[in-house]
């Protein structure tokens, strides 16, 4: 994620203060963000499995679509 993370901070035009990321096997998903101006990752240390989480981590998706 951290790779794909700094390219499309290279890549994007945007004012965009932090880029979020998100990795998953369609099972298994995981977060994390890029602080632009500090070029710090931050990567969440929880994993969201589906089915067993999926109200979290749906929460946690319109969360992140809000915030933009």
């Amino acid at each position: 994620m951290a790779s794909e993370l700094i390219a499309l901070d290279s890549w994007t035009r945007s004012d965009n203060t932090v880029l979020y990321g998100i990795v998953t096997t369609g099972e298994d998903w995981r977060f994390g963000l890029l602080q632009r101006q500090q070029k710090k990752i931050v990567q969440d240390i929880e994993r969201y499995l589906v089915p067993e989480q999926l109200y979290i981590l749906l929460n946690i998706l319109v969360s992140l679509l809000s915030s933009s």
